[in-house]
């Protein structure tokens, strides 16, 4: 199983978030954060001024797939 010890998802609400503990769950993965941000409108921005790049959650699932092998 692939290290995640860096990974990290910052979600906006608690639907997101329960679905992101769906994906994680579903792919046996236990070493991922979830983190609820309610700044996290705000934080967007600052990622975008940061060029950081942020992604939707079928975009995070397809790339834990691909990294799990599933």
């Amino acid at each position: 199983m692939p290290d995640f010890s860096r990974f990290l998802f910052r979600v906006k609400d608690r639907q997101i978030e329960e679905e992101a503990k769906r994906i994680v769950a579903s792919l046996g993965i236990k070493d991922i954060e979830i983190r609820r941000d309610d700044t996290i409108k705000d934080a967007w921005l600052e990622d975008n001024e940061a060029l950081k790049t942020t992604y939707g959650l079928e975009d995070i699932r397809e790339y834990l797939e691909n990294l799990t092998g599933r």
